[in-house]
C-alpha cells in the first residue's frame, strides 16, 4: 500500500474527523466534493464512496462481491485520494513544482523512474502546470501482490495538488478505473465556477 494511501486512511481514522471541511452537496444523480478550506470542488464518481473526515477528497470503490479490510485494496476496488502539498513529509515535501513533487513522490515508491508527462487541464479548472505519470508499487502484504498508481500534479491558487488512484495491478478492470480517475481530476473547479 503506498504511503500516500497509509496516511490518508491512518488520518481518516484518527484524527481528521474533528477538523473536516469538505462536504457533499448532490445536484440530481450527480454529486460534489467541496473543500471550503482549499476552494474547490471534485466530482464524486457515480457508485463510488466518499469520505468528508478530510479538506480534500478521498473516493473508494469495491465490488459489492468485495470490502476493504483494513487497509487492502479489495479485488476489483480502487483508492482516490487528493491531497496538498502542506501535508506531505518526506522528499516530496521540498518540491516547488508539480514535476519535482511528481518526481520525488514516485521515487519514494518505486525503484524505476517513471516517465513524467503534461497532463491537460481544462481551462475552467484553474489549474495549472499538471503532469500525470504512473508505476506499480509493492504493498508489502502477505501475498506480495503489487499495486498500481497513477498520479497527476497540479498548482492551484498558488498551491500544489495531488491526486492518486491506487488499485491492484493485476486487476483487469484497471483501463477503466483509470478513465474514472482521469475525468475525476479533470472536473476539479474553482468553488465559484462549480
Amino acid at each position: 500500500m503506498s504511503n500516500v494511501l497509509k496516511v490518508a486512511w491512518l488520518v481518516l481514522s484518527v484524527v481528521a474527523p474533528a477538523t473536516s471541511q469538505g462536504r457533499v452537496e448532490a445536484a440530481g444523480s450527480t454529486r460534489h466534493f467541496i473543500s471550503q478550506k482549499f476552494g474547490f470542488s471534485m466530482a464524486v464518481p457515480a457508485g463510488w464512496g466518499v469520505s468528508t473526515a478530510l479538506d480534500t477528497p478521498v473516493y473508494f470503490y469495491s465490488p459489492s462481491s468485495a470490502k476493504f479490510i483494513q487497509d487492502a485494496i479489495p479485488p476489483g476496488g480502487a483508492v482516490i485520494t487528493t491531497e496538498p502539498h502542506d501535508s506531505v513529509t518526506g522528499l516530496g515535501r521540498s518540491a516547488t513544482t508539480p514535476e519535482a513533487w511528481a518526481a520525488a513522490s514516485a521515487g519514494a515508491l518505486t525503484s524505476s523512474s517513471p516517465s513524467i508527462e503534461p497532463f491537460q487541464m481544462p481551462k475552467e479548472s484553474g489549474a495549472s502546470r499538471a503532469v500525470i505519470c504512473s508505476y506499480d508499487e509493492a504493498t508489502f502484504s502477505p501475498d506480495e501482490h503489487t499495486q498500481h498508481s497513477v498520479a497527476v500534479f497540479w498548482e492551484f491558487n498558488r498551491k500544489l495538488f495531488a491526486a492518486h488512484l491506487n488499485y491492484n495491478a493485476t486487476d483487469s478492470n484497471g483501463p477503466t478505473l483509470e478513465k474514472i480517475f482521469l475525468r475525476t481530476v479533470r472536473s476539479f473547479r474553482p468553488l465559484d465556477r462549480h
